[in-house]
This record gives C-alpha cells, structure tokens and sequence, in this order.
C-alpha cells in the first residue's frame, strides 16, 4: 500500500534538520520483484494510468549495473515464490547505479505492475513505455512542489511514492540546471523521498550526501538507493 504517512513524516524531519545545520553555518540473484496486488478490472489497468516507478536492484544482483543512464529491459525477472508464464511478469528496465524502473497502474492505493501481456491487450510496444510513462506522470501528478531548503538544498513533494519517478523529466532538470547554473546533483534515499543540489557548491552536496545516507538508513524496507546521482547532458550518471 503507497504512502505510509507516519515513516514519510518520519524522513522529512531528518530532511529539514540535516538541512538546517546548512543555516547554521555549518562549514547473484534477479531483481527483486514482487507479485502483483488486487485484481484490478481492465478498464482500471489503461494507458493513461501507466506510469515509471524508480525503485532499486536487490544488493544481491550479480550482473554489472551502469553508471551511466542506460534504460533498457531487464532479460531476467522473476516473482520469488510464483510460477507464472513469462508474459505476466513484471515489465522492468535498468536505470542508472543500483536503480531500476518498474512499469505500473498507478492508483491512489497500489501500484500493480505492467506486464507483456497488458502491452498486448493495450497495443503497446515496449519502446513506447517510457515516453508515455513520463507523460503520464506529468499530467496525473500536476501539482509536484519543489521545497527550497537553507542553504541551497531542495526536496520533491506532492507525488507521494512517485517522487523519484520526477528523475525521468528531462525538461525539469534541465530548468534546475539553467535556474542553478551549474549541473544538479540529486539522490533518491527513499521511494518518497528526491533531494537535490547544485554541484557548485561542494557544502551543499556533503550535506546531500549525508542526508541521504540517513534518510536511507531510516527508510528501512522503503529505502531505495545510497548513490548521489549527477544531471549531465541530459542523462544521469552516477556521482558518488
């Protein structure tokens, strides 16, 4: 189930208070996949709900992972414990660092997976997931804010679970970017949490880079990645 209000709360405090000592002047395996939740009806499971969810490769997955943003598909999934035909598992693409995208229907309590056979049943192709993931998220998720904190430091809200997913938007980092005048250093400790910084200054991104380890540390079952990832030319890389 998405949005477990009291552990959010939870990490944006560890947020505001890392970023406040800013102010203060202060100098083997598959991915894991899990099986599907309720059955939806199909007139729930249509194109316009189909959105990317950033999530993270089990630490035990054996094949290289890029450095660089490369999203392309995943040959080896499979559901632990489920037996199924290989066209209804999830439909999962390699990212960047440890981070994967996993397509799902977004609604307002679950996020159920995309698989080949609703790509079938849709008249999709696989190459057409991503662009409409993105639009999608775009126009579902109308009102994601963007918090300043001291310092320099900024977090996503307002998209709950799909906060990472505002990584895909190329336009938007690429305003940040303009906006900063100098490439943008983000990390995404949590599955709701997106923090980011301008590269220029190198305090900013070490209060980045423990923020995020702390967020990550309390994130529990939630956490997504420990990676600072660097906006530049228009794709991710890993930073640090």
């Amino acid at each position: 189930m998405r949005n477990a209000g009291g552990l959010a709360l939870k990490r944006r405090r560890i947020l505001q208070a890392g970023c406040g000592l800013i102010g203060a002047g202060m100098g083997g395996g598959y991915p894991a996949a899990l099986a599907q939740g309720p059955t939806f009806s199909d007139a729930q499971r249509t194109r316009d709900r189909i959105v990317a969810v950033v999530r993270a490769f089990d630490p035990g997955y054996k094949k290289p992972l890029p450095d660089v943003q490369q999203v392309k598909p995943v040959p080896d999934v499979a559901v632990a414990g489920v037996d199924t035909h290989p066209d209804e598992l999830p439909l999962i693409d390699y990212f960047v660092g440890d981070l994967q995208l996993r397509y799902s229907f977004d609604d307002a309590h679950y996020l159920t997976s995309v698989s080949a056979a609703d790509l079938k049943r849709l008249k999709l192709k696989r190459e057409e997931l991503l662009p409409l993931a993105i639009a999608n998220f775009r126009r579902r998720y109308p009102g994601v804010q963007v918090e300043r904190m001291p310092g320099g430091i900024a977090t996503v809200g307002n998209a709950g679970d799909l906060e990472p997913s505002l990584m895909l938007d190329s336009g938007f980092w690429d305003l940040e970017r303009n906006r900063a005048g100098s490439d943008i250093v983000a990390a995404v400790p949590a599955r709701d949490t997106l923090v980011f910084a301008s590269r220029a200054s190198a305090t900013h991104v070490g209060v980045l880079k423990r923020v995020t380890g702390e967020v990550h540390e309390a994130a529990g079952g939630d956490a997504l990645s420990r990676k600072l990832y660097l906006w530049f030319r228009g794709r991710w890389e890993v930073f640090a």
